[in-house]
């Protein structure tokens, strides 16, 4: 690739962030990288990691950065709102674009709603998803989602939570978020385990027949499909797709989702690879930009 025409793809998660480069075609230069977000750190160290996840290993700096980020941010400014969350309390409110540029030079950094990217990437790779009506779901830190319809993103429709994202919608005694995440899947571990186990493992224990993990994944299942019914109901989407690191279990914890989405004759599509999908709606964004400019 010449290193003069690149552009650097993050996938900025909770816990790792992931970094693909491409050319000006998509042309995919070598293997993704990942790694850890620092997303408890204070506002320096967090923004000085990502700055060097951008570069890498590269002598020339890219030509520009799209960057996935989960909400609550303003994309357009560049400014993240999150907070409480469990991840990158330290930037609420901050700009990051001229951070960043501070330290990697004045190139241009565009931010997109981590699973409207996730969503794009999906609409391009699957066929189903970018047809009719489609609900995607990215269950990791948080619960992110967006709501699709003949492969556009709806934001402001009668009927769907504001922008698209249902992370803070009323759910149970708290939100979707407290339960439908890493953090909820914690406090199941607690409860089920006395302690907190780790997703991965959680999910070898199922895959062993462990009494204990598998009613875990079964309330988690549970509390999935409260949390997401009055949304197909509303919705009515024709294709619900997963991704999102703890939809990796989703055979452990899928079987009321997959009773009502065969009810409804509605297409369910669950992706492990979550990040590759990120990272083609981002250069779709990028190659927009680039088209605009």
């Amino acid at each position: 690739m010449n290193t003069m025409n690149w552009y650097a793809l993050l996938d900025v998660g909770g816990t790792s962030i992931k970094r693909q480069i491409v050319d000006a075609k998509g042309n995919i230069s070598g293997k993704a990288i990942s790694m850890p977000s620092l997303a408890d750190r204070d506002a320096e160290s967090i923004i000085r990691n990502i700055a060097t996840i951008i570069m890498g290993n590269e002598a020339e700096k890219p030509k520009a950065v799209a960057m996935a980020f989960p909400g609550p941010f303003d994309y357009k400014k560049g400014i993240s709102h999150m907070y409480g969350l469990g991840k990158y309390d330290s930037l609420y409110g901050k700009q990051i674009r001229p951070m960043l540029q501070k330290i990697i030079g004045n190139i241009p950094i565009v931010f997109m709603n981590d699973v409207d990217a996730f969503a794009n990437g999906a609409a391009l790779v699957f066929q189903e998803a970018g047809k009719g009506r489609c609900l995607a779901i990215a269950i990791g830190t948080g619960c992110g989602s967006a709501f699709m319809e003949a492969g556009k993103i709806l934001k402001n429709r009668s009927g769907l939570p504001e922008n698209g994202w249902i992370y803070n919608q009323s759910f149970k005694c708290k939100c979707i978020d407290d339960y439908i995440s890493a953090r909820g899947q914690s406090e199941l571990s607690k409860k089920y385990f006395k302690k907190d186990i780790p997703g991965k493992e959680l999910d070898d224990l199922a895959a062993a027949d462990n009494e204990q993990a598998l009613a875990l994944f079964e309330e988690f299942g549970e509390n999935l499909f409260a949390a997401l019914l009055p949304f197909l109901e509303e919705f009515q989407p024709d294709t619900l797709i997963l991704g999102g690191m703890i939809s990796r279990s989703f055979r452990f914890f899928g079987n009321r989702i997959r009773e009502y989405t065969g009810q409804k004759h509605i297409n369910v599509i669950v992706t492990e690879d979550t990040s590759s999908l990120i990272h083609m709606g981002l250069f779709q964004l990028i190659r927009g930009e680039i088209n605009a400019g």
